[in-house]
């Protein structure tokens, strides 16, 4: 996984005593260059870390983060945007029809114990251990409350302009458990990577290069097909679901793993291979006595048809696929 997160710049900047902004979008509402939770900071020293969509709005307000930075003011701002040319106020010179809440929040010292933690936390995902936590941001300053869990992922309170909150969740992630551990296995788990995906990559075949070399795998297991049900849990929900992308080398492989994950509560159950195939195992379940509804669940050929040969372009198929089911 990519480490684009702003915790460690801060950090840095923080243990060095330059001053540093945290910006935050804590409100997105309709078409916006950026979404809820998206995060930059802006130093004094010029540099910059993270972004909150980029465009002339970021623009702006990196240099009202740089402005607050040159003249010392130590007083954390919501600034609000609409996108709209007829806005009558907070408009932001966009004409995409939404409207954002950004917090830009100074950094203090003190935050530093928060900002460490935060740290820790990725750099645990990093190895798939995914503790519970909130990240706490208020003009009273950053915390981060260690097995918190809130029912939303992003919460924003507010009072008045000095008196606010905004929380969000860190914790499990969605897992996507790639069945397969061929080239398109390797190009999926690449593509699912920068989507903040837990991978769980299954093959029986220890010594495929492709399997043993995947290095954005959490995890590689190797189990025979026929024992794949035991490996792929039903999906917790609350931003923990599973999705589950049947690409083994054959058919039969394809047909064995897909009998056993029918039942499973997956968020989403996808098969790769031809059109002709697909019907071709379809037809053998229904005969088997697979009801045609519990077939019609499944994505299958899998990803979007943009007509993908390569496993790059198979894997990208997949991923836009997923992007338009998350964000639908």
């Amino acid at each position: 996984m990519k480490d684009n997160h702003p915790w460690r710049f801060i950090h840095d900047r923080l243990d060095k005593d330059i001053p540093v902004i945290l910006l935050i979008i804590v409100e997105s509402d309709g078409s916006t260059p950026g979404q809820i939770g998206f995060k930059m900071a802006v130093a004094s020293d010029g540099a910059l870390a993270g972004t909150i969509g980029g465009g002339i709005v970021e623009h702006r307000l990196v240099e009202k983060a740089r402005a607050k930075l040159k003249t010392g003011d130590q007083t954390p701002l919501l600034q609000r945007q609409v996108h709209s040319h007829d806005a009558a106020t907070d408009r932001s010179g966009m004409i995409c029809g939404g409207r954002q809440t950004i917090a830009l929040y100074p950094c203090k010292k003190t935050d530093l114990a928060a900002v460490r933690h935060l740290i820790q936390w990725f750099e645990h995902r990093e190895k798939g251990i995914l503790p519970r936590g909130i990240l706490n941001v208020s003009p009273s300053g950053i915390s981060f409350t260690p097995n918190g869990h809130n029912k939303e992922k992003y919460v924003f309170r507010f009072q008045e302009e000095n008196e606010w909150r905004y929380e969000e969740n860190f914790g499990p992630m969605n897992t996507a458990y790639v069945i397969g551990g061929g080239h398109v296995g390797l190009a999926l788990s690449r593509v699912l990577a920068m989507l903040d995906f837990r991978i769980v990559v299954l093959d029986e075949r220890p010594d495929v290069g492709t399997f043993k070399d995947n290095g954005h795998a959490h995890e590689k297991i190797t189990v025979s097909y026929g024992e794949i049900g035991r490996h792929v849990p039903d999906g917790g929900g609350d931003g923990e679901e599973n999705y589950a992308f049947i690409m083994t080398p054959d058919h039969k492989a394809d047909k064995l793993v897909l009998h056993q994950l029918l039942d499973k509560r997956l968020y989403y159950l996808g098969m790769m291979g031809s059109a002709k195939k697909v019907d071709e195992i379809f037809t053998r379940l229904r005969h088997e006595g697979v009801p045609a509804e519990r077939l019609q669940k499944i994505h299958a050929p899998i990803g979007l048809p943009i007509k993908s040969h390569t496993p790059a372009e198979i894997a990208i198929s997949i991923a836009a696929e997923i992007i338009s089911l998350k964000n639908g």
